[in-house]
């Protein structure tokens, strides 16, 4: 199987550079390397290149499936219908609506021109920006309580979106969340932030900072194995 790639040179450049994006594979070269070195450098890593490949392409249909119409989406706990509905005119902006059993997405009638990728992509897009709209409206809220019920205080806190973890303390007292916790139930949601405030005096995983989160939440066991169990509708990468 011959490996097609997309080579651009540059005159910064000093080394060469193999990346894989989306399933398509990029390579990186100072203007003044011969085509039979980077020809060579490709064959070389060919077995490389084509798992990852195939890793992404596999990735790209995951997330076709999952962002569209009709699929499920965690919602607090609760799996609802993703609807997805066209605006007439081309100047309206995407909204997003919550009901009891649906997840209605309006997006502009031009996005039904594009390809089925395009339009995964653009869904996963403008419902990120709606659970870091709702994470920010809900997880204060509950870091305060929590950080009054254990005692244990915090400098200061964001919420963003991460790639590979759902939240984060570091010895600076500063505490992250992840926006995609809103796909979690409320006391799972519960559990990460007593996690990450115990990490406030046990900056490890050690057996005195899992008796510490046991004291403020019993139930944590479970909640980590909510979190391992939906892995797969929870992984937004």
């Amino acid at each position: 199987m011959t490996i097609e790639y997309q080579l651009i040179r540059s005159d910064k450049r000093k080394t060469l550079g193999l990346q894989v994006k989306k399933g398509q594979v990029f390579v990186r070269a100072p203007r003044f390397v011969a085509q039979s070195q980077i020809t060579a450098l490709v064959q070389a890593k060919s077995a490389w290149l084509k798992a990852k490949v195939a890793e992404q392409k596999l990735l790209l249909a995951n997330e076709v499936s999952l962002f569209c119409q009709g699929s499920d989406i965690w919602i607090r706990g609760t799996l609802k219908r993703l609807d997805i509905r066209y605006l007439p005119g081309g100047k309206n902006k995407a909204r997003v609506q919550e009901l009891e059993q649906a997840i209605i997405l309006e997006l502009p009638a031009l996005s039904q021109n594009r390809s089925h990728e395009q339009l995964a992509l653009t869904v996963k897009k403008q419902l990120e920006l709606w659970f870091k709209t709702q994470a920010q409206l809900y997880i204060p809220a509950r870091l305060e309580h929590w950080s009054s019920v254990t005692g244990l205080s915090y400098k200061s806190y964001k919420i963003r979106q991460y790639k590979a973890r759902w939240g984060s303390c570091n010895n600076r007292a500063e505490l992250s969340f992840n926006s995609l916790l809103m796909m979690a139930p409320d006391w799972v949601i519960d559990y990460v932030i007593v996690h990450e405030l115990c990490h406030l005096q046990h900056l490890n995983h050690s057996p005195a900072f899992w008796q510490l989160v046991a004291g403020f939440y019993p139930q944590y066991a479970l909640a980590k194995q909510w979190l391992k169990s939906n892995q797969v509708k929870l992984d937004w990468k």
